[in-house]
């Protein structure tokens, strides 16, 4: 088996989101198993890649995020696409700040969910019952959306 690459920073990322290859279970491409379609991943497109690791030290786990990030990018361009004016294509500024208004809100929401979840799994004295599961259920939500504080 070959690394697993990404063209984007820090992990998976709109480059691994939008490309037609096939995901490694952490949302990166296996080099073996590059499409000649992509216009990212190929050695031949000559593009830098910007985070990779070995197979064996594949965390597992972000397959589910990059087809999560190409079904809102698909989401967003439908919904550019069906507004578009004529075939000129004009479209207004307006309405990609409401888009990314719209998606921002979503993640918004999706964070709070778990923020909340997290509190109904105290037990009666307002521990929780999995410290690390807790903490880890937080750390998403501050991932989704950093922007806001936790509340007591």
């Amino acid at each position: 088996m070959a690394n697993h690459i990404g063209r984007s920073w820090g992990g998976p990322g709109d480059c691994e989101a939008l490309c037609p290859c096939p995901k490694a279970p952490c949302g990166l491409v296996d080099v073996d198993n590059v499409s000649e379609a992509c216009t990212q991943h190929p050695p031949l497109r000559c593009k830098s890649i910007r985070t990779s690791h070995r197979p064996e030290d594949c965390p597992g786990t972000g397959r589910d995020v990059v087809v999560a990030m190409k079904r809102t990018a698909e989401a967003r361009q439908a919904v550019i696409d069906a507004a578009a004016d004529g075939e000129r294509g004009f479209i207004s500024p307006d309405l990609l700040d409401a888009l990314d208004e719209y998606r921002a809100a979503v993640e918004h929401e999706a964070a709070e969910h778990i923020r909340e979840d997290s509190w109904g799994r105290r037990d009666r004295w307002g521990r929780y019952e999995n410290e690390s599961r807790e903490r880890g259920m937080e750390d998403a939500a501050d991932l989704i959306d950093p922007e806001v504080e936790e509340t007591p």
